[in-house]
């Protein structure tokens, strides 16, 4: 076992394999996380964030596990998860995602036949690690996330964090006969813990690749297409101690919020909206959104949002941005039926990120 897996062997002495079951946490509502994060990027790194960005960042990881920041190159992308971790003191690793990526053995690792040692990944620890620490954040950021296909070395995450909790395992190695593995490598599986949040960051450039629907259907997209104005912060802000027990405690209450839920009447708007795409684009509106519509939208409220904004943000991202790339001859006049009904239904400049989408579409025509 030392062998084949000697960083594994020796986080297992470390921690005389017992794992550290909480930590330490400071009393936060949401609505004070977002606020008092945004100001302290403000203040102490000098980083200019929207409030509503903030509020999306937390609101998605409450929704998926797997978030990808996506834009222009300098917009803060990359500092968002990093200084997040450090705000609420969360365990971080950074993965440069490299072009030569083409399966999973690239982020966990590959068995040596050569010198009979397991290639041991700073990802595998990572993963490795959140299992001693159940009740710790862990923020594991791909660098340039799109640079090499995501569904070559990401396949397996994507499956299997669609699948409830305890399901969350991977396939490491096939262990030989009588082989004793380490301590959270029972069976040769790996336990992706609870508490583990995957932030990929996507560059819109010539040198990465198209971010597929499967890819995008599954993950929370925060667009950033613009620096943010500078703006002044009045008091001190530091960082706070976090747990994951306690963060997941504030999504699980906004969740079960029946204040914060989409009413009939939303729904009834909201598919008025959805309907016309399908008919117009044959862009179904499925049970995977609408999951994450349930999850999402109370969690945002919570955060002092609106429940219009997380509507749009949701349906530009979600479902709208799926018409782009289409050329053909109704595309345009069903776009401009399609805003018609949105001002119908909403009114104008209400879903702005949605109006936004539908005439940089139009632009293209």
């Amino acid at each position: 076992r030392e062998k084949v897996f000697p960083a594994l062997s020796t986080m297992d002495l470390g921690y005389d394999g017992y794992a550290i079951e909480e930590v330490e946490t400071d009393d936060v509502s949401l609505e004070e996380l977002a606020v008092n994060f945004r100001n302290y990027l403000a203040q102490a790194e000098g980083l200019y964030y929207t409030l509503d960005t903030i509020r999306f960042f937390l609101a998605g990881l409450a929704t998926s596990h797997f978030m990808i920041l996506e834009g222009l190159s300098g917009t803060g992308k990359s500092s968002l998860p990093r200084y997040f971790a450090r705000y609420v003191s969360a365990n971080l690793l950074f993965v440069p995602v490299q072009a030569t990526w083409r399966d999973k053995t690239s982020l966990i690792g590959y068995f040596n036949d050569f010198s009979k040692t397991y290639t041991e990944t700073e990802f595998l620890l990572g993963l490795y690690h959140g299992n001693y620490n159940p009740d710790m954040i862990h923020i594991y950021v791909l660098d340039e996330m799109n640079i090499s296909r995501i569904e070559y070395y990401f396949a397996d995450f994507l499956s299997v964090l669609e699948y409830p909790v305890e399901e969350w395992k991977l396939k490491i190695l096939q262990l030989p006969y009588n082989f004793i593995p380490p301590a959270k490598l029972m069976e040769g599986i790996l336990q992706i813990p609870e508490n583990s949040f995957f932030v990929g960051t996507a560059n819109k450039d010539d040198s990465t690749f198209t971010i597929t629907d499967k890819v995008y259907d599954r993950a929370i997209t925060i667009d950033f297409e613009e620096r943010n104005e500078p703006f002044k912060v009045n008091g001190e802000f530091k960082p706070i101690k976090l747990s994951y027990s306690k963060l997941s405690s504030l999504f699980k209450e906004a969740k079960e919020n029946k204040d914060l839920h989409m009413t009939q009447g939303d729904f009834d708007k909201l598919f008025k909206v959805t309907n016309f795409i399908s008919d117009q684009f044959d862009i179904v509106f499925g049970n995977r959104i609408l999951h994450q519509i349930e999850e999402l939208i109370p969690v945002y409220l919570a955060t002092g949002g609106k429940k219009e904004e997380a509507i749009d943000f949701l349906l530009s991202r979600k479902i709208i941005s799926k018409i782009e790339g289409r050329f053909e001859e109704y595309v345009k006049g069903a776009l401009k039926e399609l805003l018609d009904i949105i001002h119908e239904t909403y009114g104008t400049n209400v879903l702005v990120r949605s109006e936004k989408t539908i005439q940089s579409i139009m632009k293209r025509l």
